[in-house]
């Protein structure tokens, strides 16, 4: 069947071609549908309650640093 290397060339592209639709729309498909599993949400519920409660405070971008000098 593939006797000459210009058929096993094109049989590369072919596959080439077919391929990398196909890893892109899968690519996009969990970029867009990139949701949190079972144990994330529980973190993430468990981390909300913790900031409602008041034992953890949400960071506001107004804090104070210390510069270190190196000498």
């Amino acid at each position: 069947m593939l006797d000459r290397w210009p058929d096993y060339v094109s049989l590369f592209v072919a596959a080439l071609a077919l391929g990398h639709p196909i890893y892109e729309i899968d690519r996009r498909w969990w970029e867009v549908f990139d949701v949190l599993d079972a144990d994330d949400a529980c973190i993430t519920a468990g981390l909300e309650n913790v900031v409602a409660s008041g034992e953890l405070q949400p960071y506001s971008g107004g804090g104070r640093f210390e510069v270190l000098e190196y000498r």
